[in-house]
């Protein structure tokens, strides 16, 4: 009977140690899905493309506000001409879901900027689908969708 104690003991210490890594390590991998999630508009909003070009897959797809699709190149050559000027974006009620390489963050978003002297600020949903490859993360899609005003 106390052998039986032993090995019950025994696997349940193993098993609340494996359980108390995995959440660790997806705790982990939340923050840094998040972190991503916050280096992108402000990388876009400050014209760094060299930091777009480590965050964005090869293969990135940006579906904007107002249904316009472009690739990886396509977005960068827009981050490069943009002349709008940004005072703030800020993400909010964000969810992140972790599927083995691939992850995806919800969330809102406020944007506070002009475009030739425009307001071209907002409140806005987005949908991020992120890849891990080599242990590093990488936004493969982003969605945006303007959230109307009532």
């Amino acid at each position: 009977m106390k052998k039986i104690y032993v090995i019950a003991t025994l696997l349940f210490a193993f098993l609340s140690s494996a359980f108390g890594q995995a959440t660790d390590k997806s705790d982990k991998t939340r923050t840094a899905l998040l972190k991503l999630t916050d280096q992108i508009p402000t990388a876009k909003s400050h014209k760094d493309v060299a930091q777009l070009e480590r965050l964005l897959t090869d293969e990135f797809m940006l579906t904007n506000p107002a249904g316009f699709v472009a690739n990886k190149s396509e977005y960068l050559d827009g981050v490069k001409a943009d002349s709008a000027t940004y005072e703030s974006v800020s993400n909010s009620d964000q969810v992140v879901s972790i599927y083995d390489n691939a992850a995806v963050v919800t969330g809102s978003t406020v944007v506070k900027g002009r475009f030739e002297g425009h307001d071209i600020g907002g409140n806005f949903r987005f949908t991020n689908v992120f890849i891990r490859r080599s242990d590093s993360w990488q936004c493969a899609a982003m969605h945006l969708t303007r959230i109307a005003q009532q």
